[in-house]
């Protein structure tokens, strides 16, 4: 197939692909979900989160470092795993902040907390960016 019939089958893709995605490479617009302060969630990168009544919402970036020890091998260290989240409390305050897991921040009068990441590693295979799922906590800092 020629690079001119790749690209006219994109397109073509494209057109019917749906709100919010595109042919080739189809990834749904982002999107931000709601929920209660307290609650637990688990975002996929870029993917984002509000908390009801507060005007806070907490996007999950990326994994910046993940040294964690594979679960298939023994290690002297179990490592870590850190994220980038950008916090936004207003439309014209965000901010960025990186937590390790079973980490918080404060951020205003709220609590992020990063509960967990996943996958685990193992020893054969690489986690590739997009598949990583950062579990966060919301409450105030009370």
């Amino acid at each position: 197939m020629t690079r001119l019939a790749v690209l006219l089958a994109c397109l073509a893709l494209a057109g019917g692909a749906g709100p919010g995605l595109t042919g080739c490479g189809a990834a749904p617009d982002r999107e931000t979900s709601a929920i209660d302060l307290g609650a637990q969630v688990t975002l996929a990168p870029g993917a984002a989160v509000s908390a009801r009544n507060t005007g806070m919402t907490v996007r999950f970036i990326a994994v910046t470092e993940d040294s964690r020890c594979p679960r298939d091998v023994t290690c002297v260290w179990a490592g870590e795993v850190r994220v980038r989240l950008e916090v936004q409390q207003t439309p014209q305050a965000a901010s960025q902040l990186e937590l390790l897991e079973g980490r918080s921040a404060v951020a205003g009068r709220y609590r992020v907390t990063l509960v967990h990441v996943d996958p685990q590693p193992t020893s054969t295979t690489r986690i590739a960016p997009q598949d990583y799922r950062a579990t966060l906590a919301l409450d105030e800092a009370g």
